[in-house]
């Protein structure tokens, strides 16, 4: 089973010690590997929850994600490259008058013509949906209908960046119609190209 963590207190914590990833795996017997995905990630197991902490000497509590910071809906989708998450629908609160109804959004994303995922999001007016790919990237949508029966995405695009964590890079915003597809095209740093297809569905 797996958890979410502080990935900056985990930073933290090595940097106070001067330890590389390298050295924090070896003083926790885990792998590189396993040290690079929790810090870029968040998810990591119960096991290495217990060995991290122990090697800082703290109870695995204290590098926990609280639960009142989690989003509420986690997907995970493994491919080729790495895991893709999904977090869906952090809502916002509404008017009691509001009368929007909510709208799936079909949301395809690629890299080099290989498909990473293909899922739905319900997204209401005033509220974003977050999706996450590799790790690397975070793209957060949000719909409004138009009077013109057309809707409006207005999307957000970040890059995870060590030093600082994730980096606003581009807001597009595309105006489409229902089953009619809006791509949005992006390299990241490493030189990956990705592209994203949104398809409302009503």
């Amino acid at each position: 089973m797996e958890v979410q963590v502080d990935t900056s207190k985990i930073i933290s914590l090595r940097k106070s010690r001067a330890w590389s990833q390298q050295q924090l795996a070896e003083v926790a017997s885990v792998s590189l590997r396993t040290i690079q995905r929790i810090e870029k990630s968040g998810n990591a197991s119960q096991e290495s929850v217990k060995s991290i902490s122990s090697a800082f000497s703290i109870v695995p509590e204290d590098i926990l994600v609280k639960e009142s910071e989690k989003f509420s809906v986690v997907k995970r989708i493994k491919n080729y490259i790495a895991a893709i998450l999904v977090l869906g629908g952090a809502s916002l609160l509404y008017a009691s008058f509001s009368t929007a109804s909510p709208i799936m959004l079909k949301v395809d994303a690629s890299s080099n013509n290989e498909q990473l995922a293909s899922i739905q999001l319900l997204n209401e007016e005033g509220a974003e949906s977050e999706m996450r790919i590799n790790n690397m990237l975070k793209i957060e949508l949000s719909t409004e209908q138009t009077p013109e029966n057309q809707i409006r995405l207005k999307t957000k695009v970040y890059e995870f960046k060590e030093s600082t964590g994730f980096v606003l890079v581009a807001s597009p915003v595309l105006l489409t119609e229902f089953h009619k597809s809006a791509g949005i095209k992006f390299t990241a740093s490493s030189g990956v190209p990705f592209e994203v297809q949104v398809t409302p569905q009503n």
